[in-house]
C-alpha cells in the first residue's frame, strides 16, 4: 500500500533526525552540566544540575530508541512500534520536565548564588588554610570580569581586607584587575583599575542564560518528537488494516 510506504519513509526520515536530535540533546546536557560546573561552590543545593542530568539521560536514551523505530518500521511490527511509541512518550515527558525545571529553578538559583557568594567573599576568602575558596573566587572574578559579591566595596568589609591591610595597600584581590591593567598597582586604593560589576549579577546572568538555553532546546525538541509519535501511530494503525 502506498499509504504504508509513505508513512514508513517518513518514519525513517524522522528517526534519522531523531538520532541527530538525541546527539544534540546529550551534548547540550553535558555542556550545561560542565561549563558552569567550575562555579558549583556558589550554586549550593539550588538544583541547577538536575535539568542537565535529565537531559543527558534522555539524550542517550533517544539515540538508542531511534534504532527501535527503524527496526519496527522495517518489520512492520506492531509490538515494536508500540514500544517505540511508549519510549518516545517517556522521553518526551522527561525532556519536557527538564525544560520546565530549567525555567522554574531560575529563582532558586538566584537566591542560592546571592547568599553563598556574599558569605564566601566577606567571611571565607583568604581566611582558610585550604585555598579552594580563594581559587574559586579568583576564577569567578577573572572569568566573569567582576569584583566582589554586590560590587568591589564588599572587599572593604571582608575578613580578607583585615588580614591583607596589615602589610599591603591592596583593597581588592588581584583577580579584580581589568585585563591589561598594571597588576602591581591596579588594586591599590589610589589606582582602582578594576571591574565594577558585582559577581552576583554576573553569575546570575551566566547561569540563567544556560538554563534558558536548556529550557528552550528541551521544549523545542520535545515538540518535534510529537511528530514521531504521530508517525508511529499512523503506521501502527495502517499495519492493523
Amino acid at each position: 500500500m502506498c499509504g504504508i510506504k509513505c508513512i514508513k519513509t517518513l518514519l525513517f526520515v524522522f528517526n534519522f533526525i531523531f538520532w541527530l536530535a538525541g546527539t544534540a540533546i546529550l551534548g547540550i546536557g553535558i555542556w550545561t552540566e560542565i561549563d558552569p560546573g567550575q562555579f558549583d561552590a556558589f550554586l549550593g543545593n539550588s538544583g541547577y544540575s538536575l535539568p542537565a542530568k535529565i537531559l543527558m539521560a534522555a539524550g542517550g536514551f533517544v539515540m538508542v530508541i531511534g534504532f527501535l523505530g527503524c527496526w519496527g518500521a522495517i518489520k512492520e511490527s506492531r509490538p515494536l512500534l508500540g514500544m517505540f511509541f511508549a519510549c518516545l512518550f517517556l522521553i518526551f515527558a522527561a525532556e519536557a520536565v527538564a525544560g520546565i525545571l530549567g525555567f522554574l529553578y531560575r529563582d532558586k538559583v538566584d537566591e542560592e548564588i546571592t547568599n553563598t557568594l556574599s558569605d564566601e567573599v566577606k567571611m571565607n576568602y583568604g581566611t582558610k588554610i585550604d585555598s579552594t575558596t580563594n581559587q574559586n573566587i579568583d576564577n569567578l572574578q577573572i572569568r566573569l570580569e567582576c569584583c566582589g559579591a554586590s560590587n568591589y566595596t564588599d572587599w572593604m568589609e571582608s575578613k580578607w581586607i583585615e588580614l591583607e591591610s596589615m602589610d599591603s595597600k591592596k583593597v581588592v584581590p588581584l583577580s579584580c584587575c581589568r585585563e591589561g591593567a598594571n597588576t602591581t598597582t591596579c588594586n591599590e586604593k589610589d589606582n582602582l583599575n578594576i571591574h565594577r560589576k558585582g559577581c552576583v549579577e554576573g553569575l546570575k546572568d551566566f547561569v540563567n542564560n544556560h538554563l534558558l538555553i536548556l529550557g528552550v532546546i528541551a521544549v523545542s525538541i520535545s515538540a518535534i518528537q510529537l511528530l514521531g509519535m504521530i508517525f508511529a501511530c499512523c503506521l501502527f494503525c495502517s499495519i492493523d488494516e
